[in-house]
């Protein structure tokens, strides 16, 4: 499991003071993006460097509980599955009560950035990912 810590900001709320809904998403890949910098395999590197892109194909989101200005967040991030061509995150955010606040899960599949098709995720990538899979 990988984890990640993190302020909710002013900049993350809505009119009613809480964080607004698509806000965890972008919580979740600043903790993606820390993830994939961690197994060395950052995003500039996807972009610069491999021959493919892991892009997201599906997304699903359960929200438990409001989040405010101010409050301390930890991203718990766990590798659900790795086939092929795609891999599976789930990501819990929690308060600093260690409360659940949100449910989060998307899925990438790598694409060739020459043809746009599904291509096999590279293996040492796959491998990096493997070592994080588990129960979260």
């Amino acid at each position: 499991m990988f984890r990640h810590k993190l302020t909710a900001q002013v900049h993350d709320t809505d009119a009613a003071g809480v964080i607004y809904f698509a806000n965890f998403y972008r919580m979740a890949h600043t903790a993606y993006e820390a993830f994939m910098e961690s197994i060395g395999f950052s995003i500039r590197y996807f972009l610069d460097d491999a021959p493919c892109l892991p892009l997201i194909v599906h997304s699903q989101a359960d929200y438990k509980k409001p989040i405010h200005t101010g409050d301390k967040l930890k991203i718990e991030l766990v590798v659900e599955k790795v086939g092929q061509s795609s891999y599976g995150l789930a990501y819990r955010i929690r308060d600093h009560k260690d409360e659940l606040v949100a449910d989060l899960k998307t899925v990438h599949v790598t694409v060739s950035k020459k043809t746009r098709s599904k291509m096999p995720l590279p293996a040492d990538f796959k491998k990096k990912l493997l070592e994080f899979a588990g129960n979260i």
